[in-house]
């Protein structure tokens, strides 16, 4: 798991916001790496907390997708 953050986002607009974006990756039985990415704004009224990013990759789960 990782976790990098941008600040000093030059611009004005609706998409020039500091950001943070969470990644995890593993390996699946197959073997193959797979992985789940969070990526949001920082410093904004509605900036997604990390403990709420912590807990949505606390339910990824692995699913037999053979039918």
């Amino acid at each position: 798991m990782a976790t990098a953050t941008s600040t000093g986002v030059d611009g004005t607009g609706r998409c020039s916001y500091d950001g943070r974006a969470t990644a995890f990756a593993f390996e699946n039985p197959a073997g193959e790496t797979v992985s789940w990415t969070f990526a949001g704004v920082r410093g904004v009224d509605d900036e997604v907390p990390e403990p709420t990013v912590r807990k949505i990759l606390g339910t990824v789960r692995l699913v037999d997708s053979t039918p």
